[in-house]
């Protein structure tokens, strides 16, 4: 029998789905006084920010190797650092090598950088501070609204409003000409906003990767200047003490379960949710793989969209046209992780050892990038792929035993999709093409590998429920961001189904591993809890 709410109702709320989002939703609904429950179908919690052993005696971030940056008032609201989250003080935001053996370092501090850049080119290190300053204005503004839920459509509430007059006076604060870089650079091509304000190529492959991290498309792709911009956005909202965690995005996850805990929410992992229960149009409880029956006054999803309501949801339940939009919701995923065990530090030419400690990529220049999307156009990897990589044994030495080391990979263009073959045949080759890659910037790579994970966009679909292996739960593009995410009417975290709330990334503002997603999503269901 289906349960029906009732006062009975152990828990005020379930929470379905223990990644970051939804360890922040849950530990934010738990500090309100809402009763509240968590179930993850796997054995752990932390969703992508995992930690898993990749080879005898070497652990590595199985999926996520840095946070998203984390949000400074999901820290300051649960206090994480009392549960253990630290930060690393590191200078650098990403480095890039070059294949002539070169390296150039994005610091955090652009008088830094501007000093780098004058080897590559005069014109670029007179201009990147002032770009650097307007770009990081734009992310703040894009920032603030990043921090709570998108007004509804249909009957917008007096502190919607007040929020966007807030927004619009700080639009006309800006400056001028970031006024209309805001409005262009959006729907702009990540390719053409950068050449238009740096010359040197190794610089715009760096700061276009941005633009198209875990996306269908190019640099050239129009919208990618869009998800630049949001990771802008996300930088503005960093902890101020740093922005990695230190033992990686595991640490998060972990801090975050303390703190969930610590406000009495209970957590139940390997307990998979086969159905959202809904009685008379109101979502009252869940029913779990095993046919357990949980009731609640209200169910908050921190899974992805698609699986929330195409999978998890009946039919019957959903308006049909609502069906038949959220079943084209683009979740197209991208991207693919490769964890190598190593047994000595590779040597990376041009690369110092703090920048190993930190992000690289490999990306010469814009054509690179776009060369590596043109396989994906077609349904196949990138022959030459572009890479961004961590070595986290160098800060965490417990991962690996001593003078071994494990090394991160990101690997781009790898579609979910292939034309005339299979994942399942493909993983192992995709895995000799990164390490080949790998080994053109550091020779002898591969002789110092002892063990190897690659992890496709099927795998993160099997593995982790992400539907079609979509890292952020659904693109993040500009017909799907903001009140249109995951679509238009339904960007407050609400949904057709009175009581069931989104708290994934698929919903606002959606940018990855930061917990603004759920942070926002808490204090919706708390209003409507209350």
């Amino acid at each position: 029998m289906t349960p029906t709410l009732s006062g009975q109702s152990r828990y005020d709320a379930i929470v379905i789905g223990g990644g970051v989002n939804g360890l922040t939703c849950a530990a934010l609904l738990g500090k309100a006084g809402i009763r509240t429950l968590l179930v993850e179908q796997r054995d752990e919690v932390g969703g992508c920010a995992a930690e898993s052993e990749i080879a005898p005696g070497f652990r590595a971030p199985t999926l996520a190797h840095a946070t998203g940056p984390v949000r400074r008032d999901v820290v300051e609201h649960l206090q994480l650092y009392l549960h253990g989250l630290t930060f690393l003080d590191t200078a650098i935001e990403v480095s890039s090598l070059s294949p002539d053996g070169r390296a150039l370092t994005l610091w955090n501090d652009p008088r830094k950088t501007a000093e780098g850049l004058a080897a590559w080119s005069t014109k670029d290190a007179q201009a990147w501070p002032a770009f650097h300053q307007s770009l990081g204005r734009l992310g703040g503004l894009i920032g603030f609204l990043f921090q709570s839920a998108p007004p509804s459509i249909d009957t917008p509430h007096a502190r919607d409003l007040f929020s966007l007059m807030h927004t619009l006076s700080a639009f006309r604060g800006l400056p001028k000409a970031d006024q209309w870089r805001l409005l262009r650079w959006g729907p702009m091509a990540v390719a053409d906003l950068v050449s238009e304000s740096v010359e040197t190529e190794l610089l715009r492959a760096t700061l276009a990767a941005d633009g198209i991290f875990g996306a269908m498309l190019g640099p050239w792709s129009a919208g990618s200047g869009l998800q630049m911009l949001l990771a802008a956005a996300n930088r503005s909202l960093a902890w101020p003490g740093g922005q990695v965690v230190a033992g990686g995005p595991v640490a998060f996850a972990r801090a975050l379960r303390g703190a969930a805990e610590r406000h009495g929410v209970e957590i139940r992992t390997g307990s998979a949710v086969a159905r959202i229960d809904v009685t008379d149009d109101c979502a009252c409880g869940v029913t779990l793989a095993s046919g357990e029956q949980i009731a609640a006054r209200a169910v908050v999803s921190g899974v992805d969209p698609k699986r929330t309501f195409l999978t998890l949801c009946e039919a019957d339940h959903l308006p049909p046209e609502f069906s038949w939009r959220i079943s084209h919701y683009r979740s197209r995923g991208t991207l693919a992780k490769v964890n190598f065990a190593l047994s000595a530090l590779p040597s990376f030419t041009g690369a110092t050892r703090e920048m190993l400690a930190g992000r690289i990529r490999l990306a010469p220049d814009l054509d690179y990038l776009e060369r590596a999307f043109d396989h994906a156009k077609y349904g196949r990897y990138s022959s030459h792929p572009w890479i961004e990589f961590t070595i986290p044994s160098l800060d965490n030495p417990s991962l690996a035993s001593d003078g071994a080391h494990v090394l991160s990979a990101y690997a781009q263009f790898a579609p979910y999709q292939l034309r005339d073959t299979s994942w399942d045949a493909e993983r192992e080759p995709l895995g000799d093409i990164v390490t080949a890659t790998l080994d053109q910037y550091s020779p002898g790579f591969s002789s110092s590998v002892v063990g190897r994970q690659v992890l496709t966009p099927l795998d993160l679909e099997r593995g982790w429920g992400l539907t079609g292996g979509q890292i952020f739960h659904g693109e993040l593009s500009l017909d799907q961001f903001f009140t249109m995410r995951p679509l238009l009417g339904f960007g407050d975290h609400r949904t057709p189904i009175r009581g069931l709330f989104l708290c994934s990334s698929g919903a606002h503002p959606g940018t990855g591993l930061t917990g603004g997603s759920g942070a926002n999503a808490a204090a919706v269901v708390a209003r409507e809890l209350a």
